[in-house]
């Protein structure tokens, strides 16, 4: 192992953000939080780097933000509503890696499925491919697009190991489009001129009426890349999340109205009805929701289903989920084999709301 990685394991052993890990034989380090040049999730397997994947940078204008941060063409691709991983090769094992540095048992079991990663890495071991899961039967988020049977992956980066240094937007195309893995559709190239912001303000228009979560915007030659969400998307997660509003921070709703109003106002959608009156009902009927659940099973939860392969995976997937949080429980509910899959139901119950309804509706005073 190269002097100056083992150099900064040993500070970040020393710091407490190092975390040891094991799956399936294979032993590997996490970094748990940012360190100088290797983010969280940063991921160490044997003596090779697979970098954390950066924060994207969110617009909340485009007609002064392009031409602010951008001198050059870029490219527009859709923005995947899902969870985000990194797909990489170490030995034999083709394993996917969630974004705080995790392996994760479903993606990494549910991957032949998803794409020909066995062809690819067989041709290019040295590269990791980053990309979104999305859909139903997955176990990390509720809400996922419409018009999706079971779990999808779309790339949306590509970048070698030990290094974060990701090939253009218009050399992946040619480098993925070879395999058997899809990728997040690309929208064209644009130019930071007014005519072009314009161009990608009606798409957006369009994207939003698909019901599409929004955008990428990648520079031409550049690592950064910039976000920008369609007002559609933030009432939507805001309508699969109400539920949790004793769960959830209070920022998680107020940016969403942020970025709602913002978005609305530039792509002149003010005075949409539609979106007005499924804000209002999504606040309401969701922790009404949770509220009808708490009286009649005194817990509040969301039960799903999932298939994976393998039988020993479903027990590493129970683990894994439930130390991602001190306040969800996941449990089994129930595993029937179907066909070459078994069929996964979990339960997770949300320990805050839970305390707090109980406490709430159990005749608790606080102050506020």
């Amino acid at each position: 192992m190269r002097n100056s990685l083992q150099d900064y394991m040993d500070l970040a052993r020393a710091k407490g953000v190092l975390a040891r890990e094991e799956f399936e034989g294979l032993v590997y380090h996490r970094f748990s939080d940012d360190l100088r040049r290797y983010l969280r999730g940063t991921v160490v397997l044997e003596d090779r780097v697979v970098f954390g994947y950066p924060k994207i940078a969110r617009l909340l204008s485009l007609e002064s933000g392009i031409p602010r941060h951008i001198r050059g063409p870029f490219y527009v691709e859709e923005k995947a509503d899902g969870y985000n991983v990194r797909v990489v090769k170490v030995g034999d094992m083709i394993l996917a890696l969630t974004r705080g540095g995790f392996v994760c048992p479903f993606t990494t079991d549910r991957l032949p499925d998803l794409g020909d990663f066995q062809a690819f890495f067989q041709d290019h071991p040295h590269l990791v491919i980053a990309g979104e899961v999305v859909g139903p039967g997955n176990p990390y988020n509720e809400a996922y697009p419409p018009g999706i049977e079971d779990v999808v992956f779309f790339a949306f980066d590509l970048f070698p190991l030990d290094s974060w240094r990701p090939l253009s937007p218009l050399a992946r195309y040619t480098f993925l489009e070879k395999y058997a893995i899809p990728q997040v559709p690309s929208l064209g190239r644009f130019s930071p001129e007014p005519g072009d912001v314009e161009r990608l303000k009606g798409i957006l228009k369009e994207l939003n009426r698909r019901g599409v979560e929004g955008v990428v915007i990648k520079p031409q030659g550049g690592r950064q890349r910039f976000k920008y969400v369609t007002p559609f998307i933030n009432v939507f997660d805001i309508e699969f999340s109400s539920h949790l509003l004793a769960e959830l921070p209070g920022e998680f709703f107020t940016q969403r109205i942020i970025r709602l109003v913002l978005a609305m106002d530039e792509l002149g959608l003010e005075g949409n009805g539609e979106l007005e009156r499924r804000l209002g009902t999504a606040f309401l009927k969701g922790f009404g929701r949770a509220v009808e659940e708490f009286r009649t099973r005194k817990k509040v939860t969301w039960t799903f289903s999932l298939r994976m392969r393998s039988r020993e995976r479903v027990d590493l997937l129970l683990r894994h989920l439930n130390r991602a949080s001190r306040h969800v429980k996941v449990s089994l509910v129930s595993l029937e084999r179907e066909g070459d899959y078994w069929r996964v139901v979990l339960e997770k119950r949300f320990l805050k709301s839970t305390g707090f309804l109980a406490s709430a509706l159990g005749g608790s005073f606080y102050f506020d």
